[in-house]
């Protein structure tokens, strides 16, 4: 592979990109993937649902280009393709986080399956502990026990703007926090 685009930022690598350059592509993912790979290995246990996870975030990324705004860093919008991915990943695989009593009843339920979940449930737990406690509240009560957001704003007794502007805030800070840790 040529080196002749390492010089260029991520705004001038997603404009030859959309203009069909290959290597515009293949650029921006060796220049991420690392990190991607770091964030959704800190949430999710099983590595080869992680590595799916990778390269369905490049691929969304990809195929939305277009919507990229230059305003704002490709990273930023990046991590938030990755982050809405991983919470997709976490509801429809919601079946995984029945409680490990209920869990160790049913006897359909793989114990492998039980103890990554396990696993997982416990990494998540410890990085929304590091959230003000606001904001830890309506991620438990959205992600962990599939609140709606009315359900959340009945629940606190809170207008439903505020249940969405803390969960805004959340995911924002969820997102510095992995990131911050990807890094270290």
């Amino acid at each position: 592979m040529s080196r002749s685009l390492d010089h260029l930022d991520d705004r001038a690598l997603v404009k030859l990109a959309l203009e069909n350059k290959q290597e515009a592509y293949t650029r921006l993912l060796v220049r991420h993937k690392d990190r991607v790979q770091a964030f959704i290995s800190k949430l999710i246990v099983n590595s080869s649902e992680a590595e799916d996870l990778v390269l369905m975030s490049f691929d969304k990324a990809f195929s939305n280009l277009a919507h990229y705004n230059p305003k704002f860093a490709f990273s930023t919008w990046l991590y938030s393709i990755v982050q809405n991915l991983c919470i997709d990943y976490y509801r429809k695989n919601k079946l995984l986080y029945v409680a490990l009593e209920e869990a160790q009843n049913a006897e359909e339920i793989n114990p492998e399956d039980v103890l990554i979940a396990e696993q997982q449930r416990q990494a998540i737990e410890k990085i929304i502990e590091r959230l003000k406690p606001e904001y830890a509240e309506v991620i438990r009560l959205r992600y962990m026990q599939h609140f709606a957001y009315e359900e959340i704003a009945n629940q606190l007794n809170i207008p439903l703007g505020t249940v969405k502007t803390r969960l805004h805030r959340a995911k924002a800070q969820l997102s510095k926090i992995i990131a911050k840790e990807s890094y270290e």
